[in-house]
């Protein structure tokens, strides 16, 4: 008896180590390959190469290791631009916050009309101004033309996030959320002048323990809700959350799994409290959301194949390590339930490697990266794509 149940557990823990296994390769995208392809003409605004194929900014170097935040201010018409995660990584990059303006009708040159403009910090006497590495962004716009931002800092020791309010190119520094619980930070979505919610995508920060977290999918990660003076827990236990953005007009919030492939969307009550609407399989790791706020049209910056992502992250430094990128465009069906999903752009990595923010807006859709460029396509049919 006891022989046969002995050889009765071998098999069990055979059958469970190869699905573990099977999940494993799952998780890590071994099964995918990524086709290139673009909606219309595209270049890239952060550094100069000889390709013809490409029109190129001066106003920024390659220096400037990753465009990973993106931020749209419609009254503006301008996409303002987190400068250097690279550095929250070890590289040698400068950090900081430029924006491009995405008007087309204001007479400028075609060198000019693809510019970026530094923007320059007043800090007000902030002691740890030194220790910043911008990520994920937002804003939020008054009725009476005030412009604020609120910024992710990705510095391993100081994760926070920053209030500035914007005076035509220049920040100022208004205040700072830091708590000992912010491990991981990675988006946030404004909801209010100083409410926000935001993602924290593992209990740990970074090393061996955040990939067995994230292996065993225990989903310790936490969506934070910060009403103007306090901080709570928005939504508990989600699996690895990154990518964050709301929809004003329905009062849903979209937040991206990493290691499930999906985005949860969550219905946003009076009191701020998020209830569980559904789940949206994408088969691809969201990274950046952006949500247009006339159509509701749910747009997905994605790391589509997550093994070259967790390469890439480890070996930042290495210029022929790569990580494909792709753009997901979500059409939510008037009935609320249902959606078609598009592909407007995906790259194995040689163009813009880990995708991880997106804007879209006039037919120009901007797409940053982890640690490196920052792309401008033109959608020549948009209306298809």
């Amino acid at each position: 008896m006891f022989k046969y149940l002995g050889l009765f557990y071998i098999h069990l823990l055979s059958v469970f180590t190869f699905r573990e296994f099977l999940d494993f390769r799952i998780v890590l995208d071994l099964n995918k390959r990524i086709y290139n392809h673009t909606p219309g003409p595209c270049r890239v605004l952060t550094e100069k190469c000889p390709s013809e194929i490409f029109i190129f900014s001066q106003s920024n170097s390659i220096s400037d290791k990753g465009t990973a935040g993106l931020t749209y201010v419609d009254s503006q018409k301008r996409v303002y631009i987190t400068l250097g995660y690279g550095k929250s990584h070890n590289l040698t990059t400068n950090t900081g916050i430029s924006f491009y303006n995405t008007n087309r009708s204001d007479g400028r040159s075609q060198q000019e009309m693809y510019d970026l403009v530094e923007m320059s910090i007043n800090w007000n006497g902030y002691e740890y101004q030194n220790l910043f590495i911008p990520t994920g962004i937002d804003s939020y716009s008054s009725s009476n033309g005030r412009v604020l931002l609120y910024v992710i800092n990705a510095h391993p020791d100081h994760q926070c996030i920053h209030f500035f309010q914007v005076d035509n190119t220049k920040l100022n520094y208004r205040k700072s959320i830091c708590d000992s619980s912010f491990t991981s930070l990675q988006d946030l979505s404004v909801v209010g002048p100083d409410r926000i919610f935001f993602t924290n995508m593992a209990a740990f920060g970074r090393g061996w323990a955040q990939v067995v977290e994230f292996a065993l999918q225990t989903g310790q990660g936490v969506v934070y809700y910060y009403d103007g003076s306090k901080l709570a827990i928005g939504a508990p236990s989600v699996n690895a959350p990154t990518g964050i953005g709301y929809d004003s007009k329905r009062r849903i919030l979209y937040v991206g799994s990493l290691i499930r492939e999906s985005l949860f969307a969550y219905k946003v009550a009076k009191d701020m409290t998020l209830e569980l609407m559904y789940e949206m399989m994408l088969l691809t790791s969201p990274i950046g959301i952006f949500v247009e706020s006339k159509t509701g049209d749910v747009w997905v910056a994605a790391h589509p194949v997550l093994h070259e992502s967790a390469w890439h992250y480890t070996h930042p430094e290495k210029k022929n390590v790569h990580s494909s990128s792709q753009i997901l465009r979500i059409r939510i069906q008037e009935e609320g339930s249902s959606w078609v999903t598009t592909e407007p752009y995906a790259n194995d990595g040689a163009t813009i490697s880990a995708s991880s923010a997106i804007v879209y807006t006039d037919d120009q859709m901007i797409i940053g990266s982890s640690f490196g460029r920052l792309l401008h396509c033109d959608l020549t049919h948009s209306h298809i794509t």
